[in-house]
């Protein structure tokens, strides 16, 4: 997989909202999945219908963009390894035709056949998610996984296909404005395993996970010559999007005000509004705000315990019983972060750089 060793036994990913009653009920690990892949099954379906039949052949060529996958082959891709991951999460044989390739199906070819193919994969993620304990024993390591063998567990596997297919979703949605079209989810905002294995502590887990998304943002920030940081795309629909800097800054700030929210602490106001601070210009200053932003992660998930993960904390809107949880907040900074650093790698080829993490 391109995205670096998903060494992660979390519960929960980008922007989800705990439902408590008065009792203030917490979720289970089969319940947290099904809700980011619901979430997920409908922003990549949205992206996938909005491109254009006779556009699926689409790979980028402006830029350092050789060998990269056509729209239709990321969609693929992100349904073969739903198939991949999802068959190591059930411990079978992985349907869909997929082999360790992740190419998906070569009989898939059309945007209708490829968006029914995606469509079942998520649809086999549900039943995999529906197959996650809540006690974190170790399985057998699905073959594309990077977790050491006897680390693995159905609650991590399936955190890495999440976090995968936000990767990948945020390219696609690079690939959508190229061609002139918005993004979906853009356009309301426009208009308006050995059980022997010792266990991996929730705190460790994700605290391993945040430092290899820091490597990869990071490398990609300061692949981008300093010159360019002022760049955003223009060939296509790009009105109003942020420019490379500004990608940065707003991965930046969400990574502190999740840090906040973590530790229950209030953010400061650039942080809630997810800009950054006004004075952090230059290039230099930009890489020092977003390394920091990874330090305040470090330290809030090292106060995770087993006791306070999944306790409600800090409502999302004051005066409703709408509350998350410690976990969700750091798996939201994570997600989030793969969602903008999917972007940046294509402001990089763009300007014929390539991403670092394809490099051989």
């Amino acid at each position: 997989m391109k995205t670096k060793l998903l060494f992660v036994v979390v519960s929960l990913a980008c922007g989800c909202i705990a439902q408590v009653s008065n009792r203030q009920a917490n979720r289970t690990n089969p319940q947290i999945i099904d809700f980011i892949l619901n979430l997920q099954e409908k922003e990549v379906m949205a992206v996938a219908e909005a491109m254009p039949a006779e556009k699926y052949e689409f790979a980028p060529t402006s830029g350092e963009f050789n060998g990269v996958r056509t729209f239709g082959e990321q969609l693929k891709h992100i349904a073969a390894d739903n198939y991949l991951l999802g068959a190591g999460i059930l411990g079978e044989k992985p349907p869909g035709d997929v082999t360790n390739d992740e190419r998906g199906s070569s009989s898939v070819r059309t945007k209708a056949q490829i968006i029914e193919y995606l469509k079942d994969s998520f649809a086999y993620m549900h039943q995999a998610a529906a197959a996650i304990d809540d006690v974190n024993d170790p399985i057998r390591t699905p073959s594309i996984s990077p977790w050491p063998s006897g680390t693995a567990t159905r609650l991590g596997v399936a955190v890495e296909d999440c976090v995968h297919t936000w990767d990948h979703y945020g390219q696609l949605v690079e690939y959508l404005r190229m061609n002139g079209i918005v993004p979906p989810a853009s356009r309301a905002v426009t208009s308006a395993a050995a059980t022997t294995q010792p266990s991996t502590t929730m705190s460790q887990a994700l605290d391993f996970w945040i430092t290899n998304t820091e490597k990869d943002v990071t490398l990609a920030a300061d692949a981008m010559p300093e010159e360019k940081y002022s760049f955003a795309p223009t060939a296509g629909e790009f009105t109003g999007t942020r420019t490379f800097a500004q990608q940065v800054k707003h991965l930046a700030a969400n990574n502190y005000r999740m840090a906040a929210r973590i530790l229950s602490d209030v953010p400061a106001p650039d942080q809630e509004s997810e800009t950054g601070p006004d004075a952090v210009q230059s290039k230099a200053q930009v890489m020092d705000y977003v390394r920091g932003s990874f330090a305040a992660l470090h330290r809030s998930v090292a106060t995770i315990t087993a006791e306070n993960a999944v306790a409600p904390v800090l409502p999302v809107r004051i005066g409703t019983a709408k509350q998350n949880t410690r976990v969700q907040f750091a798996v939201d900074a994570v997600a989030h972060s793969y969602d903008h650093y999917g972007q940046m790698v294509e402001y990089l080829r763009m300007n014929g750089i390539v991403p670092p993490a394809s490099r051989r």
